[in-house]
């Protein structure tokens, strides 16, 4: 009987956890703010690829929109965000997946799926846009608007890393610039004003950002930048000044070490110096300084910003610069007359006015 039982208990248990794996899951919060960022992470087994016009938003049975809102594929999951209105009311509402085919179990279905949640009364300190960005550049911008009648100084930063501070007048709208690690995977921004907390997720597809602008993250246990294992020295491309010099010997006497050449200490030196930068340099927007354009000056002083130099002062039109050709030729006509008054003065020195009017040496 026994033996019978237990073949019987593991297929259940198979088709138990085949059913639970491929139904189609909807992961989001219990409950928003209004102004708030909507994220829902789709994941199952499609039959057709799963559109943004599958999807719907009710408030309780009736149908209402969070648009504009957007539908990205990352990872093989689908993700639905956009962000709510402030003018939307306290309630229940939920999201829905229509007219879709998929797995569920053993077998395909169409079923309507639906996820419920709750708009609470409360409002979100500012509305942050992207709710989810994919940079295509190692650095890149997320916006803030401030919903609160008052300045308010917003802290932010990526999860689990050294945070800045910007600062929003009543309804004023500020990017603020961020650095990805890269890697293929997801960054959670995490932007904190008094006791709340709002995010922004960022997917990092740059896997072949350049050597000089990858940062590492620090060890949880000391300051020290980790550098991405399983690296070989011997496979890295030598400078013209080694190829000519040789490569100097290291400074410490592990023989492990005996084949990191200058380059590495370089590209380290280089990525203390661009995660110190970042912590200290603000873009001339946070700093409220003017950038002046290819056709104006400064005339104030020159501060050094983020990503360019920022005008403190005023931009003004630059004043069209003299050409040198037109200084030497002043100089040149001045020597001319210069040598023609002292000609002639020396000609008619050497003469004398006669009685009768004629000159007469």
């Amino acid at each position: 009987m026994k033996q019978t039982l237990f073949p019987i208990l593991f297929l259940f248990t198979i088709f138990l956890g085949m059913t639970i794996v491929s139904a189609v899951q909807i992961e989001i919060n219990s409950d928003y703010s209004a102004g708030e960022n909507f994220i829902a992470k789709i994941s199952g087994n499609f039959y057709t690829p799963l559109l943004k016009s599958n999807i719907y938003i009710y408030r309780e049975e009736s149908y209402t929109s969070f648009e504009p809102c957007s539908l990205e594929t990352l990872e093989g999951d689908y993700y639905f965000y956009c962000s709510i209105p402030l003018y939307r009311e306290p309630g229940n509402y939920s999201i829905q997946m229509k007219g879709v085919k998929y797995y569920s179990g053993v077998s395909w279905s169409e079923e309507n799926i639906t996820k419920e949640f709750v708009i609470t009364n409360k409002k979100a300190f500012a509305k942050i846009s992207p709710s989810i960005s994919v940079p295509k550049d190692y650095y890149y911008n997320l916006t803030l608007v401030n919903f609160e009648t008052k300045r308010i100084d917003v802290e932010y930063g990526l999860e689990g890393t050294t945070t800045k501070m910007v600062s929003l007048k009543e309804g004023e709208t500020k990017n603020v610039t961020l650095k990805t690690f890269g890697g293929d995977k997801f960054e959670n921004i995490l932007f904190t004003y008094g006791n709340e907390t709002y995010s922004s997720l960022v997917y990092s597809k740059l896997t072949e950002i350049p050597i000089e602008n990858q940062t590492f993250p620090l060890n949880e246990n000391s300051e020290e930048i980790i550098s991405p294992a399983g690296e070989n020295s011997q496979n890295e491309t030598k400078s013209f000044w080694e190829i000519l010099f040789g490569t100097p010997a290291p400074k410490n006497n592990s023989t492990t070490n005996e084949t990191i050449n200058k380059i590495e200490e370089n590209l380290s030196i280089k990525n203390e110096s661009v995660l110190q930068e970042e912590n200290t340099i603000q873009t001339c927007e946070e700093l409220n300084l003017l950038i002046c354009a290819d056709t104006e000056e400064c005339d104030g002083t020159l501060v050094d910003g983020l990503n360019t130099q920022c005008c403190k002062g005023n931009c003004i039109v630059k004043k069209p610069s003299s050409s040198p050709w037109t200084t030497v030729g002043w100089v040149l006509i001045g020597v001319t007359a210069i040598f023609l008054i002292w000609f002639f003065k020396m000609k008619f020195s050497k003469t004398q006015m006669t009685s009768g009017g004629f000159f007469k040496k």
